[in-house]
């Protein structure tokens, strides 16, 4: 079968993205891309389980596949019985064994996607038939992740003690070198709350509660709301999206407040926004001033975030709020 072909009304789609969370939310948008090329498809997403209720409310996917890698790992082998034969295109966006291996067994005639070792799985990589099919999947010019309206009356519950312009903190990070530091954001935030601002801390984790305490005490102010580990995904979209702006480190939670539309500033040193495809119009950047940034190099022993000050952040947010919300 001709692997450039486009795909037919009806046909049934296999999207695949099993993590981590920022990429599963913008798989989400590279897919809401494709169905706007091909809306008559049926369109499956095939994801952790972790992830499955915030795609559930995405009004582009039909189905939702969830997958308990953690606790089930045998499951494997169900997923590959309930997606045998039934597809006849197959999407990875994920690079792992796991997504080569449904592909490989799924019986699925054109099959789109990477591994470096098993790239027999597919019928050729994703890229070269977008590329053929002069298709972006990765331009976001509109937001890409909807919530629900339950959602948004408890976000609005939850904010409704705070000043109408209120910032979503994002404070948490997978990884120490993508973390701003603590004293920064204290320094960052004050002269916002001093301006009237009301600030969302936002995460989830030990370490992050841990800090966003440190910060509440810090700041001792009744603007500042302490989310952190409070909001399950599906009401942590409906906080950014109540939120005026959004901040913070490149996290999963970044991601999020980004694509539900929300006007967003990130701080970026080891990783790159554009290849992390933060290509929204209402999304500004700090980078950091080292030549080798983006180098995506986990081990480096400098903090390169640090570089950031909060004078630095605070005028890049100046100048955001003045382009995005005057």
């Amino acid at each position: 079968m001709n692997c450039f072909t486009h795909p037919k009304d009806g046909d049934r789609v296999l999207w695949i993205r099993f993590s981590a969370f920022g990429d599963v939310l913008q798989a989400a948008a590279s897919a809401l891309a494709f169905k706007k090329h091909f809306p008559n498809i049926h369109l499956t997403y095939l994801t952790r389980i972790e992830y499955g209720p915030i795609l559930k409310n995405q009004p582009y996917l039909d189905e939702v596949l969830a997958w308990d890698i953690k606790k089930r790992p045998w499951d494997f082998f169900k997923i590959l019985r309930s997606t045998r034969g039934r597809y006849q295109w197959l999407i990875s966006l994920h690079r792992s064994g796991a997504a080569a291996l449904v592909s490989l067994f799924s019986k699925v005639p054109i099959r789109l996607g990477y591994n470096r070792g098993l790239q027999f799985a597919y019928t050729t990589t994703h890229w070269e038939y977008l590329d053929r099919m002069r298709m972006d999947i990765n331009n976001r010019p509109e937001p890409a992740l909807f919530t629900t309206s339950e959602d948004l009356d408890k976000a609005a519950s939850l904010l409704k003690e705070l000043p109408q312009r209120r910032l979503f903190a994002i404070i948490g990070a997978s990884k120490p070198q993508k973390l701003w530091p603590i004293p920064h954001w204290i320094e960052f935030l004050r002269p916002l709350l001093a301006k009237g601002w009301g600030v969302v801390l936002n995460g989830h984790g030990p370490k992050e509660m841990e800090a966003a305490e440190t910060i509440a005490s810090a700041l001792q102010s009744p603007a500042v709301l302490n989310l952190v580990g409070q909001a399950p995904f599906t009401l942590m979209a409906a906080l950014a999206k109540s939120c005026s702006v959004a901040v913070g480190n490149d996290t999963g939670p970044l991601h999020l407040a980004a694509l539900v539309g929300t006007p967003t500033l990130g701080f970026f040193g080891v990783t790159d926004s554009w290849s992390m495809r933060f290509r929204m119009p209402w999304f500004r950047e700090v980078r950091v001033s080292c030549p080798q940034a983006g180098c995506h190099n986990y081990s480096c022993p400098v903090d390169c975030l640090a570089d950031i000050a909060p004078e630095q952040a605070l005028a890049a947010f100046c100048s955001m709020t003045q382009d995005l919300l005057l």
